[in-house]
């Protein structure tokens, strides 16, 4: 099954990211395909120069390693990118700036689309 995700809110501001990142797991973990598509303030989830106090919430490290090892896409927004001032050079390894036509083709393409949104 191809599942895709939409985040929109900021990483570190509300749960949003931390539940996409668990259902992406859980879904890869049981050999589905799986998508995250960053939207607005969310585009910071990939930025690779955060540096978060606690340990257990590193969303940047954890969407690398979920990249790595498990398979998971992560398109950013290039344009919400651009706007934000986060660089390309800044993102996690395997993140790929993207835009809106690539975030609607994965829509068509899913089984399944989750949107989280403030």
């Amino acid at each position: 099954m191809k599942i895709a995700i939409q985040v929109m809110t900021p990483p570190y501001s509300y749960q949003d990211m931390d539940s996409a990142i668990k259902i992406a797991e859980a879904a890869l973990n049981k050999g589905h395909e799986v998508a995250i598509f960053l939207f607005a303030d969310a585009v910071n989830a990939a930025n690779s120069r955060v540096k978060p106090i606690r340990v257990d919430r590193n969303i940047p490290k954890k969407l690398e390693e979920l990249i790595k090892e498990k398979g998971l896409r992560v398109d950013i927004c290039g344009l919400c990118m651009e706007y934000r001032g986060l660089a390309e050079e800044a993102l996690i390894e395997g993140a790929r700036p993207s835009g809106l036509p690539e975030l609607a083709k994965l829509i068509a393409e899913s089984d399944r689309f989750l949107s989280f949104s403030a």
